[in-house]
Parts: C-alpha cells; structure tokens; sequence
C-alpha cells in the first residue's frame, strides 16, 4: 500500500477554503517504502516519539505550530536569568536524524482518507498555541498570518498537541495574565519583572505605584509556579537589588493557590516545608486563595480599563479584595486545546477500514459515533495501547488501531499517569519500542513507572520524594541543599543534547563566578 494517498474527494466537512490540495509533496515524500508515521506535537511525546522511531522501518514526520522542543523543567531558570533561552531548546530539525518536519498546526482529521488538515503557522505573531481559552482556541487572526491550508496523509498518526492553560474562565485571565508553557512566555516574565523595576524608580513613580509595581503575583502552586517563585525571589535578591538599591524591602512575591497548600503531589511533611522554607526567604504564599478578577488600572481605579503597561495591574481576590501587582503569571493546570474540544469530537463518516470494534465482533455502522473521552478532563481516552477510540450511543467502542494519542491530551483507561513531562515521555517511549518490534499487539500495554517528583524551592534548596518500591537502598525523601543538589544533576543529566549539557553546565558555573543574566530584551 502507498504511503501518500491521492487526495480525490473533497473533505464535506470542512469549511470551503480548505478545500484545498497540498500542492507540492516534495518534502513529504516518504523514504522509499517506509510507513509514514505523522507525529503531531513537539512536546515530551511527540518530540520524544520522532527521535525514537527506527529510521529503517518509518518515515517520521513532525507536524507543529513551534519549530523547536523545550526543555520545560528548566523553564523556570531561564525566567530567573539562570540559563539562556537557548540552553533549553532543541530544534526539531536536525541533520542527524531522519525527521521531516512541517511548521503547522492541526487544524481537523478525516479518519476514512486517513489525512489530517493542517493549517501553516510559519508567520505569526505568538510563539506558540498555548495562549487559549477553555473551550476555545489559538487562531491566526492577523491577514499576514494566515496561510494555504494543506492535507498530509498518514500511516500511523501519533497525536500529541499538548494542553493549554486553565483559566477556569476567570474575568481578565485570558487578556492580562502571562501564561508560562513555553520560551516566549518566560521571555516575556524576565522582561516584565526589568521593566517594572525601571517604572518603580522613575522620579514621577509614586510610592503606591511603586509598590504596586514591584508586586509580582505567581497564581498556581504546583510545581512550576512555586519553581518559578522560588527563581524571581534568587533573581531580584541576588541581582536585581544590587542594581537598584533605593528599592530593597519594597519588592514582593505572592503564591496564590485555591488549595490549602503548595506542592499537593508531595507528603503532608515536604509540602509543610516547602512552605515554611518559601515564607522566611520572603515568598507571600497565600493558599486557599479564590481569584475573582484581573484587569489593568491601580486597585480603586474608575473604568474604562485599559492596557497600561507603564502602570500595574488589579488583581481581586475573594479573601483580600483588590491588590495592586506589576505582573501576574497563570499557572494553575491544564486545559484541552481547540483541536481536542472542537475538531475531535463527532464522527462524519465512520473508517470502517482502519476501527476494529473493542469486543472483537464485526463492525456495525450505526449513526452518533464520537471520539471517546474522559468525562470530566475531555482527555481522549485510550486504551491501555495509547490507541484512539470511539463510541456510540449504544455504549459500543471501536478501537483505531493507527492513531494514538500521548501525554496531557489523553488519558489511559487502565490508569492515567500524572500530566507530567516525565509521563509523556515513557509513552512515547514505550510506543515507539512497540512500534519498532512491530508487536504492539501482542504485549501487555502502557504501565507507567513513577521515577520521583523533584521541586525546586529556592536559595539552593529543593524537595526530592522517591516512591516506596524504588529501593530500600536509596532515600525516599530528601529536603535542602542535598535535594537541590539531586535537582541539578537530575536535569543535567536529562537535558537531551551533549551540546546544551555542556551549555547548562558552564553557565551555572559562569552564575556561580560573575552572576545571572540581568540582560532585557
């Protein structure tokens, strides 16, 4: 069977101006007689996935609205001037591995041709699709953004687009707040923090604003937005006051989180002392925290409420009221993307030639088929060999046997593994194994194993917690310096290329020898 389709039959369901022929098939041609396997994302699965894949057997082809693979548990430094934003990055289009690459997004997916529409995302004003509301999406709404729609034929598809941010449609989030999924969000909170700190000292800056100003809000105390509270608190200390010293005592940092703690994933004891360690080293952590409303203006101001930034921001909470911040940055969890929400949701026409029915009986082609889901997430829910599946209203589910889905966007039914980078990356790890041995359908599926949680909260200290079954040999706990210590080494080793090891490994010396990067741009 031929890997690339020809493309004959319009797609009904689509809007009319993406009824559209990709009009030039050079670079997707597959090598030789390979199957194509279109990989959507260049997350933790999907980058993951692409380098793992056996280049005698597939012919990969990464399809993402980014060009580039981040290095997300390091994130955090690179918002703190410990690393460049370079030394987190791995491009996706590399000489050394046999991946085709297309900068796209995706856009719908036509089961019975097997093709998915995609949409170029090569111009544009974002960095990434990770800026959207629940329920909604990311869309090119400038007319310089927008390109031809194409199609692209697949093999296997491997659907991996990653989530966005939660915002649980709070007033203000979507429009005022920095999200923090990605290089341009973490540019753009190491400039807002310089930025606020030259307002605050300007002659015409009044002591209120100043204040207001040099208030950072952190909204989300999981793992990212305590890491990344912990790493503004090093950054202003340790530089930023050198630089500016009229303004020492004035700087402040508040966690907000609706739970009553910070760090839920870890015990009672590490999470207690996160919070304590946090709170002498000057972070405000405020828990059980209901955030009502972010708009721009000083707390009291009349509307209209317009964008400012040479003034702060009003964040209004249930407990405290209206409080003046410089910046505010949304970090509270994940949300299903547009392509999940809107694009995979009913089926037009059922692909009675590439669904098996779950139970093994003949299909029977009855109307109301859907993507199967997990109630309350909208994740799509796989089975235990991270395959797609659908149901009827009858209850009945098929199974497509080409197309998986990894990572935040599905949840196995056997048990989901937490949204986490280090989940992402055995699926993809394990599906590319299976796929390469050719015996996916042979093995006992998807069984993910729990490596420990790592958090880094701040002046060299850190939390490390190990699962029970990891060793009587090894510690299951480890708080301060060692812990921090266990952090650094654990992402050095992890980080992907020798290149950027060798990258990160200089630069924390270079910090430790002459300081941060204190650089805006």
């Amino acid at each position: 069977m031929s890997t690339m389709r020809q493309l004959t039959r319009p797609l009904l369901w689509f809007p009319p101006q993406w009824h559209r022929r990709l009009g030039t098939e050079i670079l997707l041609q597959p090598r030789e007689t390979k199957e194509r396997i279109v990989i959507l994302g260049s997350g933790w699965g999907g980058y993951t996935m692409s380098r793992k894949l056996s280049p005698k057997k597939f012919a990969p082809l990464v399809v993402s609205p980014r060009s580039y693979f981040v290095f997300t548990p390091l994130l955090t430094s690179t918002a703190g001037g410990d690393l460049d934003f370079s030394h987190i990055v791995e491009p996706v289009r590399d000489p050394k591995m046999k991946v085709d690459f297309v900068q796209a997004a995706a856009r719908a997916l036509d089961l019975e041709r097997k093709v998915v529409l995609c949409e170029p995302t090569v111009v544009k004003g974002g960095v990434t699709e990770t800026h959207a509301e629940e329920g909604g999406g990311f869309r090119l709404t400038k007319k310089w953004e927008k390109g031809e729609p194409f199609e692209i034929p697949y093999d296997k598809l491997v659907i991996s687009v990653g989530a966005i941010s939660r915002t649980f449609r709070t007033p203000g989030v979507k429009d005022n707040a920095i999200f923090f999924r990605d290089i341009g969000d973490s540019r753009r909170v190491r400039r807002r923090v310089r930025e606020c700190f030259e307002l605050a000292i300007l002659p015409t800056t009044s002591p209120e604003m100043r204040r207001h100003l040099l208030h950072f809000a952190i909204v989300g105390a999981g793992p990212t937005g305590t890491e990344l509270a912990a790493s503004l608190r090093d950054f202003i200390k340790s530089e930023l006051i050198t630089l500016y010293p009229a303004l020492e005592g004035t700087p402040q940092i508040s966690l907000y989180d609706v739970a009553p703690k910070v760090l839920s994933m870890f015990d009672e004891s590490l999470s207690r002392y996160a919070m304590d360690t946090m709170k002498r080293e000057g972070i405000d952590v405020r828990t059980s925290h209901h955030i009502q409303d972010l708009r721009w203006g000083a707390p009291g101001a009349e509307p209209p409420y317009e964008m400012d930034p040479r003034g702060c921001l009003t964040l209004t909470t249930k407990e405290e009221g209206q409080v003046g911040v410089g910046m505010c940055v949304w970090v509270t969890g994940n949300a299903m993307n547009e392509f999940i929400t809107q694009s995979l949701c009913n089926i037009e026409t059922f692909p009675t030639e590439s669904a098996v029915m779950k139970d093994g009986t003949p299909i029977r082609i009855t109307q109301g088929w859907k993507y199967k889901k997990a109630p309350r997430t909208g994740a799509l829910l796989v089975d235990s060999h991270l395959r797609v599946q659908l149901e009827n209203p009858s209850g009945e589910t098929a199974i497509l046997p080409d197309v998986f889905a990894l990572g935040d966007i599905a949840m196995p039914e056997t048990g989901a593994p937490p949204a986490t980078a280090q989940a992402a990356s055995q699926e993809a790890k394990w599906l590319a194994t299976r796929l390469n041995h050719g015996d996916i359908h042979k093995t006992p599926g998807f069984s993910f194993h729990n490596m420990g949680t790592l958090a880094y909260i701040g002046n060299a200290r850190a939390l490390m917690q190990l699962p029970e079954e990891e060793g009587k040999y090894l510690p299951h706990r480890l708080i301060g310096r060692m812990a921090w210590f266990v952090w650094n080494s654990a992402y050095l080793t992890m980080t992907i290329s020798w290149r950027n090891k060798l990258r990160v490994a200089v630069r924390w010396l270079l910090n430790r020898l002459f300081g941060r990067d204190i650089s805006r741009y």
